[in-house]
């Protein structure tokens, strides 16, 4: 027989224990960028850092067939809607891009499309101050008129307001169905079940590597790389030396809430 998925407790636990992970790697990341770039680098690049950091844990454990951090913790594998395997390479591919892609995008191009309407038009920013993305807005809003700038902008507000109650609305079935904790989980259909015990789908060969990560035997050299960053966050972040293999205790500063990211 099947396995009982597993609960809200264990699966909100790993979301903490792996938003306590990424953090510190983002503070690694914008410490490193700081000092090599000064503080206005820095500034402009916050959140492109924040999303490369993000990138590269998910890339060096969910995408490279490992469990992360805080699923190995709690003892929790991914598996797809059938319940009997692992995610295929496509499926994690798409739950990285939703999970991390999407709402740098959604938020970067809403961002600048407020900008853009609030200027009217002829203030702010030349066409030669403006790059990338920001360029992009303002050529498909160069040409609405004053009352169209307002109705957009006005569509842009209940929109961006829908968008939180969604997540809130989302989180809030999650701990009444016990599924889906993240909308990119919910939209690739990967689940979590415990590790171990009958009916549970089989696991690639693993061995333990030295910071309590598990590497697949075709990726030995990836989690290292990983764990070598994640020892100097912990270090950084709780300012006390800790052994290796140690995870931090429940008290050690994790946050009691994870913010709603789809």
């Amino acid at each position: 027989p099947a396995m009982a998925a597993a609960g809200p407790p264990e699966v909100v636990r790993a979301a903490q224990k792996d938003d306590y992970y990424r953090g510190g790697l983002r503070s690694a990341a914008g410490g490193t960028l700081h000092s090599l770039a000064g503080e206005g680098g820095w500034l402009r690049s916050e959140k492109e850092t924040e999303l490369l950091s993000d990138l590269a844990y998910f890339s060096l454990t969910t995408l490279s067939s490992y469990q992360t951090l805080g699923e190995e913790y709690v003892g929790l594998v991914q598996v797809d809607p059938s319940r009997r395997q692992v995610p295929s390479w496509l499926r994690r591919s798409a739950l990285i891009v939703l999970h991390t892609v999407l709402p740098y995008v959604l938020d970067k191009v809403l961002l600048h499309l407020e900008h853009e309407l609030q200027a009217n038009g002829g203030t702010g920013l030349g066409a030669h101050g403006r790059a990338g993305m920001r360029l992009w807005v303002h050529r498909h809003t160069a040409c609405l008129s004053e009352q169209q700038r307002r109705a957009l902008l006005q569509a842009l507000h209940v929109f961006s307001r829908g968008l939180t109650c969604l997540r809130r609305l989302h989180v809030a079935w999650f701990y009444i169905s016990g599924a889906f904790y993240h909308l990119a989980k919910r939209l690739t259909g990967i689940t979590y079940e415990p590790c171990g015990g009958a009916g549970h789908p089989q696991k690639p060969p693993v061995h333990a590597v030295p910071g309590g990560a598990s590497a697949c035997d075709s990726h030995t050299l990836w989690a290292p790389l990983l764990l070598g960053v994640h020892h100097r966050v912990v270090t950084w972040h709780s300012g006390l030396q800790r052994g290796q293999g140690e995870v931090p205790a429940p008290e050690a500063g994790l946050p009691t809430a994870l913010p709603l990211v789809p």
